[in-house]
C-alpha cells in the first residue's frame, strides 16, 4: 500500500469518526433502557420459570461441550453432537455459551453456529429464552477469521489517545456483531503493578486514572449507539478485583490488598465504567488476602452490587467455581463451591464442560442453603442483559449486513493505533529516522513473525498457531524490505526465544551493513503460559546484541513484548530503542514507518520501565518505598519513567498558571500550560497533569495522574492547554478507608512524563 493511500485511509477514518460523533448518543447510559416495560417483562418471565429453568439460565458452558468429540479436540469444522446439543440447549436450557470451536470461524460460520443454537433455544424450549453468547474478542474480533487484529490493550494505553481506544471498541463491536457475538469479555480494567504478570499486555497499564479513561473510552465505542443497536456489543469488565497484583507476579496468584489500597487504586476503574453503563463483570481467578474472589461476598455483593450499584451480570471465569475445590482448597466439593459462589453474588457460572451445577443449584435451593431471592436476582440480571441486547427480537445477525467488516477503513484505524502506540525510548545522536538508501541488517527473534506482533488471543488462544495468519500482513522484515527495497536489506534470524540459532553468522553479515535492526521479544502466551521467573530479556537475545555491538555499527533495538524486560546491560550498547509492545497485524509496517521517518513516534509508556528485576516500583510509590542502602530516599531506579516517550521533534513547556493559590471547599481550579514544538517537524505530545499531596496522615504517594491531553503541533507552533481540576482530584483514601481531602499544600505538576515537570503549589482548605 502506498504512502498516499495510507494517508487517504487515515483521513477517511478521522472523517468517519467526526461523522459518527454527530450521529451517536455519546451520553448513552444503561438507565436509558431501564424502562418499567422492560422490567415488567423480565419479572413476568421470571414468575413463569421453574427452579430448574432458573438454574439453567445461570449456567454458561463452552461451545465444544455441544460438539462431537472431546472438549479440547482439534477441529476444522463445526459438527454438533445431537445428544449433547439436546441435553444442554433444550433439556437444561442453558443461559449462556462462550468459547470457540477450537479454530477461528468466519463470520458466516459463526452465523450458522449461533443461529442453530438460538433457533433451538427459542423454538424447542418451553419459554423460548435466547442464549447469551460471550467471547474473548479482546484486541479486535480476534476469534472471527478475517477481522482486524488490533494492538493489545497495553499498546492502546501507550497511545494516550482516548479516541483510538473508543474507535477500537467500536470496530471490535461491529466485527463481533457481524459474527452474531453480542457480549464481549473485554475491556480489561485490571491495575497491573507487577510486570512479571504476563497479562499486563491485556491491561491498560499501572495507573488507575489512565486505566479508567481508556476503559471508559473503549466501552463508549462498544455501547454508545445503544445496546439494542446491531453494531453494539455489551462489555464485560474483567477481572474483579486485584488480578494484576499477584504477590509473586504469577497468573492467578494470591494478592495482598489492604482496604485503603483496594479503594485507592483498584476500584476506581470499575466504578467509572459501571457509572457509564457496564452490564457485565467477570470475577478474578485469584484470591485476595487469601480469600478467593469467587466466594468473596464482601467484594461481590457488598461493594460491587451494593456500593457501586452494579445492575448487570456477574460471571465467573473459566472453571473457577470448580477451582474453589481444586486450586484454592476453600471448598470440599463442587456442591459446596457452588453454594459459596452463588451466595457470594455470582449470577452466571462459567462451567465449561457439563451441566452439573444446574442440578446442584436446584438441590441447594430446595434444601434452603441458597435463597430463592438470590436465584431470582441472578436470573433477573441475566434476562435483563438479554433484553437490553434485543436478543428476544434479533438473536443473530446477517453477516452480509456488515460491509465494513475487515474493510480498508478498519485497517486504517488499526494502523493508526499501532503507529501512535509505538514508543521511542532512545535516539542517540538522532540516529533515527534511518536513511532509505543504506544497507540494513535485520535480525532477532521477533523480526520475521506475525505471531510475535499479534501476541496471544490471536485466532488461537496462545497466538502461536500460524495456520490462520493473514498472508497480506507484513512482518517487520517484510515491511522494511517493502519500504526500502529488498536489495538494501539483509536478514538472518540470529536467535530463537531462548536459543542461539546463528548469531555468529549475524555478526558476519553485520560487517557489510550500515545499520543493524535487532528485533527482540517474547513468545506469544497468555494466562499461566505467560508466567516467567525472571524479568530480564532472555540471555541469548541480549548476547546477540552484545556480539553485534562489537562490530561498531549503529544498532536499533526493537522490542516486541507485552511487558518491560530488563535491558540495563544492553541499553548502553544500542543507539535507538523502540518499544513496539504487541502492535497487532499492522505492527510491521508501523514499526518500519517509524524507523524510516514516515511516522513521527508519539507513544508514551503506560507503566514504569524498571532497571532492575528487584526494583519494579510504580511511579506512585511511597517515599519509604525507595530508601536506598544508605537510608536515603533516592532508591527509585526506573530505566524509563511512566509517561516517557521521545519524538523526532522536541517540545518545550512554559508559563504554568494556576487560577487560585488557595482552594476552599468544593471550588474548582483552572490550570494552563504553554507547549511549543521547538523542532523541525510536526509532532504529537501528551500533556500530563499530576498532583502531589505534600503532607497527609496516610503517607501520600509520590504523585498521581489526574488529567492528560494528546495534542498535535506544527514546527514552532505554541498551544495553551487548559485543564480544570475538581475537589475529587485532590482526594485520597484516608485512615477510615473513605475518600477525603485534608487541609494542606498540594503540588500541581505538568510535563511530558512523570519526571520532567513544571510545578506550582496550591493550598487546599476544607
Amino acid at each position: 500500500m502506498s504512502k498516499i493511500h495510507q494517508i487517504i485511509l487515515i483521513a477517511m477514518v478521522v472523517m468517519s469518526c467526526s461523522k459518527n460523533e454527530k450521529q451517536v448518543n455519546l451520553d448513552f447510559k444503561v438507565s436509558d433502557l431501564q424502562t418499567e416495560e422492560t422490567e415488567a417483562k423480565i419479572q413476568e418471565l421470571v414468575a413463569k420459570m421453574t427452579l430448574k429453568e432458573k438454574a439453567g439460565q445461570m449456567l454458561n458452558i463452552g461451545l465444544p461441550a455441544v460438539l462431537k468429540g472431546e472438549y479440547w479436540d482439534a477441529r476444522d469444522s463445526v459438527n454438533f453432537d445431537g445428544k449433547k446439543f439436546k441435553k444442554f440447549i433444550v433439556d437444561y436450557a442453558v443461559g449462556s455459551i462462550h468459547n470457540t470451536p477450537q479454530y477461528p470461524a468466519t463470520r458466516e460460520e459463526w452465523f450458522k453456529i449461533v443461529k442453530e443454537i438460538q433457533d433451538s433455544a427459542m423454538q424447542k424450549t418451553r419459554l423460548g429464552i435466547p442464549v447469551l453468547y460471550g467471547i474473548d474478542n479482546i484486541h479486535g474480533a480476534n476469534y472471527v477469521n478475517g477481522s482486524v487484529i488490533f494492538p493489545h490493550q497495553i499498546a492502546v494505553a501507550a497511545t494516550w489517545n482516548k479516541e483510538l481506544s473508543r474507535l477500537g471498541g467500536e470496530i471490535t463491536s461491529y466485527e463481533s456483531r457481524a459474527a452474531s457475538l453480542p457480549w464481549n469479555f473485554n475491556p480489561n480494567a485490571d491495575v497491573a503493578m507487577n510486570p512479571l504478570w504476563g497479562r499486563i499486555a491485556e491491561s491498560f497499564g499501572e495507573d488507575p486514572y489512565l486505566i479508567s479513561e481508556m476503559t471508559n473510552a473503549y466501552m463508549q465505542g462498544s455501547q454508545e449507539k445503544g445496546l439494542q443497536n446491531p453494531t453494539s456489543t455489551a462489555v464485560c469488565l474483567k477481572h474483579f478485583v486485584g488480578y494484576g497484583v499477584g504477590r509473586n507476579g504469577k497468573d492467578r496468584a494470591n494478592a495482598i490488598i489492604p482496604e485503603n489500597s483496594l479503594r485507592q487504586y483498584f476500584l476506581p476503574p470499575f466504578e467509572k465504567a459501571i457509572e457509564n453503563g457496564a452490564m457485565g463483570i467477570m470475577i478474578s481467578s485469584n484470591a485476595v488476602n487469601g480469600i478467593p474472589c469467587h466466594l468473596n461476598k464482601y467484594y461481590i455483593t457488598d461493594i460491587l452490587k451494593g456500593e457501586l450499584k452494579f445492575k448487570g451480570v456477574v460471571i465467573s471465569d473459566f472453571s473457577d467455581v470448580e477451582f474453589l475445590v481444586a486450586a484454592h482448597e476453600s471448598a470440599k466439593d463442587m456442591r459446596e463451591a457452588t453454594k459459596f459462589a452463588v451466595n457470594a453474588g455470582i449470577d452466571l457460572l462459567m462451567n465449561p464442560y457439563d451441566a452439573d451445577v444446574v442440578d446442584i443449584i436446584v438441590d441447594l435451593v430446595e434444601k434452603g442453603e441458597i435463597s430463592k431471592e438470590r436465584i431470582n436476582d441472578a436470573v433477573t440480571r441475566v434476562l435483563r442483559l438479554k433484553f437490553y441486547l434485543n436478543l428476544f427480537e434479533k438473536p443473530y445477525n446477517n453477516p452480509g449486513e456488515y460491509p465494513d467488516f475487515g474493510s480498508e477503513k478498519h485497517i486504517a484505524a488499526n494502523y493508526q493505533t499501532a503507529s501512535e502506540a509505538i514508543t521511542l525510548l532512545k535516539n542517540k545522536n538522532a540516529v533515527l529516522p534511518l536513511s532509505s538508501n543504506k544497507k540494513i541488517l535485520v535480525t532477532g527473534y521477533a523480526s520475521n513473525s506475525i505471531n510475535n506482533l499479534n501476541g496471544a488471543w490471536s485466532r488461537s488462544f496462545l497466538g502461536r498457531d500460524t495456520t490462520y495468519n493473514d498472508p497480506s500482513k507484513l512482518t517487520i522484515l517484510q515491511a522494511i524490505k517493502k519500504q526500502v527495497g529488498a536489495q538494501h536489506v539483509d536478514f538472518i534470524e540470529g536467535t530463537d526465544y531462548l536459543e542461539d540459532i546463528n548469531s555468529d553468522k549475524a555478526v558476519l553479515k553485520a560487517k557489510n551493513a550500515d545499520y543493524i535492526v535487532v528485533c527482540v521479544g517474547e513468545i506469544p502466551a497468555s494466562e499461566k503460559p505467560s508466567d516467567i521467573n525472571e524479568l530480564e530479556l532472555p540471555k541469548v537475545q541480549q548476547d546477540l546484541v552484545k556480539k553485534l555491538a562489537k562490530t561498531g555499527k549503529p544498532i536499533i533495538l526493537v522490542m516486541v513484548q507485552g511487558r518491560p524486560r530488563i535491558i540495563k546491560e544492553i541499553e548502553p550498547l544500542v543507539d535507538g530503542i523502540i518499544m513496539a509492545y504487541l502492535p497487532g497485524q499492522e505492527g510491521g509496517r508501523a514499526i518500519s514507518d517509524i524507523i524510516f521517518g514516515n511516522i513521527n513516534p508519539s507513544g508514551k509508556l503506560p507503566y514504569t520501565y524498571p532497571m532492575y528485576s528487584g526494583n519494579a516500583v510504580t511511579y506512585y510509590h511511597k517515599k519509604t518505598d525507595i530508601r536506598d542502602i544508605n537510608w536515603g530516599y533516592d532508591g527509585f531506579y526506573p530505566q524509563y519513567e511512566f509517561g516517557f516517550g521521545l519524538s523526532f521533534t522536541t517540545f518545550e513547556y512554559s508559563n504554568l498558571k494556576v487560577s487560585k493559590d488557595t482552594l476552599v471547599g468544593k471550588e474548582d481550579v483552572k490550570i494552563s500550560i504553554d507547549v511549543k514544538n521547538t523542532g523541525k517537524r510536526e509532532g504529537k505530545e501528551t500533556v500530563q497533569v499530576y498532583l502531589k499531596d505534600l503532607v497527609a496522615t496516610v503517607s501520600p504517594d509520590s504523585k498521581k495522574l489526574v488529567r492528560f491531553n494528546k495534542i498535535q503541533l506544527q514546527p514552532n507552533e505554541t498551544k495553551t492547554i487548559e485543564f480544570v481540576l475538581v475537589t475529587k482530584d485532590f482526594e485520597n483514601v484516608g485512615i477510615e478507608n473513605k475518600w477525603i481531602v485534608e487541609d494542606g499544600d498540594f503540588e500541581v505538576q505538568i510535563g511530558g512524563n512523570s519526571k520532567d515537570v513544571l510545578k506550582q503549589q496550591v493550598y487546599f482548605k476544607n
